[in-house]
């Protein structure tokens, strides 16, 4: 994977993508209930988490263990430039899409870099970095679902092919 490609969430370059992207209701892992892609009320006004170090006291344990595996600060930073939806309103469902796009392929780099640990055959590990450059690629294309659907069924059928290594 390359060195300026990271799989690890870093909010402070991100635009906040998970509080406002995604729907939740009460349950034992959110506090309240939010429609998609409407900002957290928990969100201050520069979108930051005003209750980020109480999350799982408040009840908010969801988000506490949430992780994006780096597409929210991809997406804000590599796509759109570091604008967000926050200053133009405009940006939210095109970001909004693209995080949920994003996050499906970041997933998918997880499970190769962790199959990249196994003791691979040249042959194993030269098909694992080729799948590796056709996910990554994905995500600057801004995808139809249907493609990253395909690039699941492939890394999938890869990592079936290593059954023999676990």
């Amino acid at each position: 994977m390359g060195s300026s490609l990271s799989l690890q969430s870093d909010c402070s370059n991100c635009a906040a993508l998970c509080c406002v992207t995604f729907e939740f209701e009460v349950s034992d892992d959110f506090a309240i209930s939010k429609p998609a892609e409407t900002a957290c009320p928990n969100l201050d006004e520069c979108g930051q988490c005003k209750v980020h170090d109480e999350l799982t006291e408040r009840g908010f344990r969801g988000c506490a263990v949430y992780e994006c595996h780096g597409a929210g600060q991809r997406v804000t930073q590599e796509l759109f430039g570091g604008r967000s939806w926050q200053q133009d309103p405009t940006l939210l469902q095109p970001m909004s899409r693209s995080f949920r796009q994003v996050r499906r392929l970041h997933e998918l780099l997880m499970l190769l870099e962790t199959a990249g640990t196994l003791p691979l055959s040249l042959g194993d590990d030269a098909a694992r970095v080729a799948l590796v450059k056709s996910v990554d690629a994905l995500v600057i294309k801004m995808p139809a679902e249907q493609e990253i659907d395909e690039a699941v069924a492939r890394v999938h059928a890869f990592l079936q092919s290593l059954k023999g290594y676990a």
